[in-house]
């Protein structure tokens, strides 16, 4: 008995088995803005997680399918925002866009371009290409995570 006790709350502490507990809340990726030296990307709702990194050209792979993405600039930068989506999905199976912009966008330097490589598994991924290794800072206000260079 004292087994079945201990099974049971250790379930309700992991939150399984209705504990009340929820996942983190999805955010869902509304609008993304492109300008000479910071890419600005817009959520309904807040990622729990953002990373961000340098890469090398042939690591600028889309996440389901792994073909190469090719984009401008001389160093590349990834952003991957945790837990998000493009989407939107009713209980009835309605599939609703929150994003419909385009999947590449450009700048104007030290911004050169910004490509979509990643939209699987609660997993947004775009891809920035810059003229240069230039230190990166990642800053977030509410809904807006803004990735600024220089």
């Amino acid at each position: 008995m004292k087994w079945a006790v201990a099974v049971v709350l250790l379930a309700t502490a992991a939150g399984c088995g209705g504990g009340g507990k929820t996942g983190p809340q999805m955010a869902f990726l509304t609008d993304i803005h492109a300008k000479s030296d910071s890419v600005a990307f817009e959520f309904r709702g807040e990622p729990e997680d953002v990373k961000a990194r340098y890469v090398s050209r042939r690591d600028l792979v889309e996440c389901g399918s792994g073909a190469p993405v090719a984009l401008k600039g001389s160093a590349y930068a990834v952003v991957h925002f945790t837990p998000a989506q493009t989407a939107s999905i009713a209980d009835d199976g309605t599939v609703t866009p929150t994003y419909t912009g385009p999947r590449r966008l450009s700048g104007e330097g030290p911004v050169l371009e910004v490509a979509k490589l990643c939209d699987f598994e609660a997993d947004v991924g775009w891809a920035i290409g810059v003229d240069g290794r230039l230190p990166m800072d990642v800053s977030t206000d509410a809904g807006t995570v803004t990735i600024t260079f220089g």
